[in-house]
C-alpha cells in the first residue's frame, strides 16, 4: 500500500497514457452508451485533452525521456510526408475536412510530448493500470448490453453510436479485451501472492469472455499467435509450473469461482457457448473466402469484408502497378485518393514508393523490436507491447487507414515506450543556474 501511495503520481500519468492509446472503449461507453457529455467529436477531444493533462507533471521544466529512435524516425517522416501531401497534393477524391485533419496531425504530437515525461523505470505501472482500465470498459459494455431491449442472443457485443444507432464498433472492445487479457497475465506472472494471482487470472478470463462476445477475427488470430509464441519460448517452464502447489491452488480457486458464478448465472454459460460457435463459423467463412478451403458446411459462405480486401490487392497489381505511369507509381495518386481497408497497400497507392517505404518501415521496426522483446524484454510494458503487436500487424492488412488518428495514437504509444529500457538516457530540460564567482 505504501508503494502505491508513493507512486500515486505515476498511476495518474499511467491513466493518462491509457486514455490516449486505448481511448475509444471508455468513450463509447460514456458518450454513446450512457449519453453523458456532448455528442460527437467534442467529447472525444475533451477526453484526449484530459488524458494529456494527467500525463503532464506540475513542472514541465524537468527530465524528459526519449522515445524509440527508429520508430520515431519512420513515424515522424511519414507524418511529415502526409502533411505535405495534404497541403500540396490532395486527391480530387479527398473531401476536405480541415478540423479533422488538423486534429489528426497534432493530437498525436501532444500525446508524444506529454508521454515523454513518464519515467522509464515506472513503466510496469502502465500495465497494472491497463488491467483495471480494460476491465472498466468491458464491464460498461456488458452493463449496456443487459439494458438494451433490442439486444438478441447472437448479436455481436458493441455499443451503438449515438449519431447512428444502426452501427457499433465491436472491434474496439475486442481489442481492449485482448489488451486486458495480456496485461492481466503479465501482472499475474509478476505477482508473488496467490490471491493476487487469482484475481488477475480472473480478470484475464473475463476479458477472454468479452472477446468471444465481441466476435472479431483479428483479436482471435492475435490471441492465437500470442499463445503460440509464448508456448514456443516458455513451454518447458509452463509445463513444469503445472506440478507446483501454487499452480494447483490457483487452478482450484479459479475453478471454484467459475463454478459458483455459472451456478448463479446459468444463462451465462449458454450465451458464451452460442457466441463461441458463431465465432468459429464466422472465422471459417473468412478462410473459405480467402483460400477456398471449406472448414465446415456452415462456413461455405462468402465473407464480404474479405472480398473487398481481395479486390484492393487486384487494383494495386492490375491497375496501379500494371497501368500506372512511373510518376504515379513514384508519387502516388494523391492524398487519400483511395480507400482500401488495407493500410500497407493504401500507403503505396496514395503516397507512392516513399510513403510505402516509410509507413511499412515503421512496422518492420516493430517486428524486429518484438523479436528482441520476446527473448529479452526491457520491462513488463515492452513485453505486453510485443505480444499486442500482433494485432496492429494484422490490421496492417485488414483494417484502418495509414492516415488515421485512432491508429496513430497507438503508433505513438509504441514510438514512446516500445523497447525502451530503464537505463535509456533522459534529457534534462531544467535551466542551469550560474553561480557568481
Amino acid at each position: 500500500m505504501g508503494d502505491i501511495l508513493k507512486d500515486l503520481k505515476y498511476y495518474r500519468q499511467a491513466l493518462g497514457v491509457n486514455m490516449l492509446w486505448n481511448s475509444y472503449p471508455i468513450i463509447f461507453v460514456v458518450r454513446d452508451g450512457f449519453g453523458i457529455g456532448p455528442s460527437g467529436s467534442i467529447f472525444t477531444i475533451l477526453y484526449w485533452g484530459l488524458g494529456i493533462l494527467l500525463m503532464l507533471p506540475v513542472n514541465i521544466f524537468q527530465k524528459i525521456y526519449l522515445p524509440n529512435k527508429m520508430l520515431f524516425f519512420f513515424w515522424f517522416a511519414f507524418w511529415a510526408l502526409s502533411y505535405i501531401y495534404w497541403k500540396y497534393y490532395p486527391s480530387p477524391n479527398f473531401g476536405a475536412e480541415p478540423l479533422r485533419e488538423i486534429l489528426t496531425y497534432f493530437i498525436p504530437l501532444g500525446f508524444l510530448f506529454a508521454s515523454m515525461y513518464y519515467p522509464n523505470d515506472k513503466l510496469h505501472i502502465i500495465v497494472i493500470v491497463l488491467v483495471f482500465y480494460s476491465i472498466l470498459a468491458s464491464t460498461g459494455l456488458i452493463y449496456y448490453m443487459t439494458q438494451q431491449s433490442g439486444w438478441q442472443l447472437g448479436d455481436r457485443a458493441g455499443i451503438r453510436f449515438a449519431a447512428n444507432t444502426n452501427n457499433s464498433n465491436p472491434h474496439a472492445y475486442a481489442n481492449n479485451a485482448l489488451a486486458g487479457l495480456l496485461a492481466a497475465l503479465i501482472v499475474a506472472g509478476r505477482s508473488k501472492q496467490v490471491l493476487v494471482k487469482v484475481f488477475y487470472f480472473m480478470c484475464a478470463l473475463f476479458s477472454l469472455a468479452v472477446m468471444v462476445l465481441a466476435r472479431t477475427n483479428i483479436s482471435i488470430i492475435a490471441l492465437i499467435l500470442s499463445a503460440l509464441v509464448y508456448f514456443v519460448l516458455h513451454g518447458r517452464s509452463a509445463f513444469l509450473a503445472i506440478f507446483k502447489w501454487q499452480f494447483l491452488v490457483i487452478v482450484g480457486a479459479i475453478a471454484g469461482i467459475i463454478y459458483t458464478l455459472l451456478a448463479q448465472f446459468s444463462k451465462a454459460s449458454f450465451v458464451l457457448s452460442v457466441y463461441f460457435q458463431t465465432m468459429l463459423g464466422r472465422f471459417g467463412k473468412v478462410i473459405y473466402t480467402v483460400s477456398g478451403v471449406q472448414v465446415a458446411e456452415s462456413s461455405k459462405e462468402i465473407d464480404y469484408s474479405s472480398v473487398n480486401r481481395i479486390l484492393s490487392f487486384r487494383y494495386v497489381t492490375e491497375v496501379f502497378l500494371g497501368e500506372g505511369t512511373i510518376g504515379t507509381i513514384l508519387f502516388g495518386e494523391g492524398y487519400k485518393a483511395q480507400f482500401f481497408d488495407v493500410p500497407a497497400l493504401e500507403a503505396l497507392v496514395n503516397q507512392g514508393l516513399v510513403g510505402f517505404v516509410l509507413f511499412n518501415g515503421f512496422f518492420g521496426v516493430v517486428i524486429m523490436t518484438s523479436f528482441q522483446q520476446f527473448f529479452r524484454p526491457a520491462n513488463d510494458l515492452s513485453k505486453f507491447m510485443a505480444y499486442f503487436s500482433f494485432i496492429i500487424l494484422i490490421a496492417l492488412f485488414s483494417g484502418a487507414r495509414p492516415i488515421d488518428l485512432s491508429m496513430w495514437l497507438v503508433y505513438i504509444f509504441y514510438v514512446r515506450f516500445f523497447g525502451v529500457y530503464s537505463s535509456s538516457p533522459a534529457l534534462e530540460t531544467r535551466q542551469t543556474q550560474l553561480t557568481p564567482a
